[in-house]
């Protein structure tokens, strides 16, 4: 894994729900080359990237997948605009909710999971382990 591979996905629709197979899909075919269990939980953790990107911060301007040179991770980054909104992991008081778990997976599944803000963007970024 000596290559770093960085692609772009393709604009996401504005003002509707993101395209949730379509993505996972993509990513399937950006990590060909990786093992089932990581494209798996790779796309797991981008659906809860994206999807938190959609319900909180007015969509996702773009989604980025790489695997950096020298490491064993997938690098998963999620574009928003809106950078003063920082995630955070809220608990539920009922157990039965289809919310509020998002975060908290993405920190199970990860290595290390952060936010970069910017003019105008906020990403958050997390790295999955290569298995």
């Amino acid at each position: 894994m000596g290559i770093t591979k960085t692609r772009q996905a393709y604009e996401f629709p504005t003002g509707i729900a993101p395209p949730l197979r379509a993505v996972r899909a993509w990513l399937r075919e950006q990590l060909s080359e990786i093992g089932s269990t990581t494209i798996s939980d790779t796309e797991l953790l981008t659906t809860e990237l994206v999807t938190n990107a959609h319900e909180h911060a007015d969509g996702v301007a773009e989604l980025r997948v790489s695997v950096p040179s020298g490491r064993d991770v997938v690098r998963v980054e999620v574009d928003d605009r809106r950078p003063r909104l920082r995630p955070r992991r809220v608990l539920k008081d009922d157990p039965t909710s289809p919310h509020g778990r998002g975060l908290a997976l993405v920190e199970a599944i990860s290595t290390d999971w952060g936010v970069d803000t910017g003019a105008g963007f906020k990403t958050v970024w997390a790295e999955i382990p290569v298995l």
